[in-house]
């Protein structure tokens, strides 16, 4: 198969050499040196050529309409040939083939969850779909019976009832009953809050994913396996540490977009869902990460404003993106600070490599700035 933009190679449709896309101007050129190249006799006996450069003619019209045409036809086997491939394909054409056919479905939108504390001065229960409030915009609704005792706080777990961020809660929000249940005096949110309320997941983090899979197929428990596992039901950061409680045991140490650290909630639901995929035999314990900061100390020459923010956004990406357990090189991030405004930046602190416990995930913290004297 011949894909303009790309030569591609059936069955595969492997895109392996660039072609160039003829534009408007050489295609009319190369029908007026084919028409030039034609001639014929008519009824007379008279030789006829076509003059494709004479103005105002029939050819120099057809000339137009037939560039125009072609250079559609070259647009779409250029646009189609990119979706042959995982890494152009588009969300509209055929990612959603690719993802299906590597058993990669896009993550939907997703409804917060979390537990709320309900105090009751006499015995009452909060029955499932009991509607609690905090604005009014949204609600939270219990997903569990829950049975309170006279004179006792009670955590009832709960879900928003819409997808998405806007149900996410600090802890200690408090909570209204949309229908007053005699006996309870105060619903709020647990210091862990209500989280894991997210937008159907972003069209690159799909295509990683699908990439990821296509890499590393299912291997019946593998550590790929279980990263995987742990991404698709919700984590953004996973580390999977073999002979975690001894062997034949793993745990995933996980964390959620942010990076925060994951609540109680959302690890029981990555766990219910890796236990729901593992192998029979996979002893499989899911574990909170515990997010750290690491404090940095620089000095600039020269100090401004704008290679203060530059340095601060790429270390708020660099520190995240080493994973949890991850080692965090001196070298790496002083290349970040010399990048930005000069070589004459110095890394103060952090003065040495640091390899992070396999629980711990970093991100920045303070950022100490010193002008050069």
């Amino acid at each position: 198969m011949l894909c303009w933009g790309f030569v591609c190679h059936p069955p595969s449709g492997h895109c392996v050499m660039p072609l160039a896309i003829p534009t408007t101007k050489q295609l009319v050129q190369r029908l007026a040196s084919a028409m030039l190249a034609q001639q014929f006799v008519a009824d007379d006996g008279t030789i006829v050529r076509l003059d494709p450069n004479a103005p105002a003619t029939l050819e120099q019209v057809l000339g137009a309409v037939w560039a125009l045409a072609m250079r559609e036809v070259y647009a779409w086997q250029r646009d189609y040939c990119l979706e042959l491939l995982v890494t152009t394909a588009t969300e509209n054409g055929l990612l959603p083939q690719h993802a299906e056919m590597w058993s990669t479905p896009r993550k939907a939108a997703t409804a917060a969850i979390g537990n709320v504390l309900v105090t009751a001065s006499s015995a009452v229960t909060l029955p499932i779909d009991t509607a609690l409030v905090s604005d009014g915009a949204i609600q939270w609704l219990v997903t569990t019976a829950t049975s309170i005792a006279a004179g006792a706080t009670v955590s009832a777990p709960v879900r928003a009832s819409a997808t998405g961020t806007s149900g996410n809660l600090a802890g200690g929000t408090e909570l209204t009953l949309v229908t007053p249940v005699a006996g309870v005096t105060s619903a709020i949110v647990d210091p862990q809050g209500i989280a894991g309320g997210a937008a159907i997941e972003p069209v690159e983090a799909w295509r990683a994913r699908i990439i990821a899979n296509i890499r590393n197929p299912d291997g019946g428990g593998t550590v790929a396996d279980y990263q995987k596992w742990a991404q698709e039901a919700g984590a953004a950061y996973v580390n999977v540490v073999p002979g975690w409680l001894g062997a034949g045991t793993v745990g995933i140490v996980v964390a959620m977009n942010g990076p925060v650290a994951a609540t109680d909630a959302q690890v029981q639901q990555i766990q219910a869902y890796i236990d729901s995929v593992r192998p029979v035999r996979g002893n499989a314990y899911v574990v909170a990460a515990q997010i750290v900061t690491r404090d940095v100390t620089i000095q600039l020459d020269p100090d401004t404003v704008d290679a203060r923010d530059q340095i601060t956004a790429q270390l708020t990406v660099y520190y995240p993106g080493k994973g949890i357990g991850g080692r965090i090189y001196r070298e790496e991030l002083d290349a970040i600070i010399s990048t930005i405004n000069g070589n004459s930046n110095d890394l103060l602190n952090p003065t040495a490599d640091e390899t992070l416990p396999n629980n711990e995930l970093a991100v920045l913290g303070t950022v100490t700035w010193q002008t050069a004297s």
